[in-house]
């Protein structure tokens, strides 16, 4: 058996220690399984890997709308028939978004200009493993971008875009790739990006020393986990989509016997 402290924590956990602590504790308990939230994902960062191809073209919607099938007919082959629904849905989705991900694009292409902009979409790495002992963090990076002699961190994400900025749990993600980034190649990372595919925008973001902290700080409790010490729940109108609903309220139940008991 594996010792808890030879355990790595995973750059997606500490994310979703600020969505959910007691989500972090079952799925570290339990044996991975995929849904089909993993599936669409999937499908959006495969998608995404292949605009740079789509709008070079002569017809880039024509480029996109290939990028796409080719995206769903890879994800049949990787997932099985079972997940023929979710896959069928989530390409008939992208198809409808077209339209605004080419609009987005052009967008991003006068904010950015072009060789900031196709950097990006195309990264110096892609779907890169990185991992490091000393900080006992590990995650896979999206896309890491080469941009005026630094390197980047890219989340693709299948979320629509916030008005501005980028989502808390994405700026504890970037923080912890940022500190695996310098670990690997011991270079300074002080920008991070998401790509958010489904509205389209990328959103460039400085990567700032409350947001290491932040991703320390979910490290380090979530490693308290793993020595049997069950986080409170973070309850919210999610709480009913939640695969471990029944679970939770469960032992939330037992735990109040315990500590109220006689009271």
């Amino acid at each position: 058996m594996q010792k808890s402290e030879n355990k790595m924590v995973r750059v997606s956990e500490a994310a979703a220690y600020y969505l959910c602590p007691r989500l972090v504790y079952f799925n570290r308990k339990s044996t991975p399984q995929v849904c089909d939230a993993e599936v669409r994902a999937s499908i959006f960062k495969s998608i995404s890997y292949g605009l740079p191809y789509a709008i070079s073209s002569h017809m880039p919607e024509s480029g996109l709308q290939e990028a796409i099938q080719r995206s769903g007919s890879d994800a049949m082959a990787i997932y099985g028939e079972q997940f023929r629904d979710i896959i069928e849905a989530t390409c008939k989705e992208a198809m409808e978004r077209v339209p605004g991900i080419l609009q987005g694009i052009e967008c991003e292409r006068h904010l950015l200009g072009d060789d900031t902009l196709m950097r990006l979409l195309s990264p110096a790495y892609a779907a890169l493993s990185v991992y490091s002992e000393r900080l006992r963090l590990s995650g896979i990076i999206d896309k890491v971008a080469n941009i005026k002699d630094g390197l980047v961190p890219v989340i693709i994400s299948t979320s629509m875009p916030p008005e501005s900025g980028i989502y808390p749990s994405d700026r504890v993600r970037l923080a912890a790739y940022a500190m695996l980034i310098h670990e690997r190649y011991g270079v300074d990372c002080h920008h991070g990006a998401v790509e958010y595919v489904s509205g389209w925008r990328i959103r460039l973001t400085d990567v700032r020393h409350e947001d290491r902290r932040r991703a320390l700080y979910a490290r380090n409790r979530v490693l308290e986990m793993d020595l049997g010490r069950m986080p409170e729940a973070s309850r919210g109108k999610w709480c009913g989509r939640c695969r471990y609903y029944e679970s939770c309220n469960v032992k939330a139940s037992l735990l109040d016997k315990v500590f109220f008991k006689g009271h």
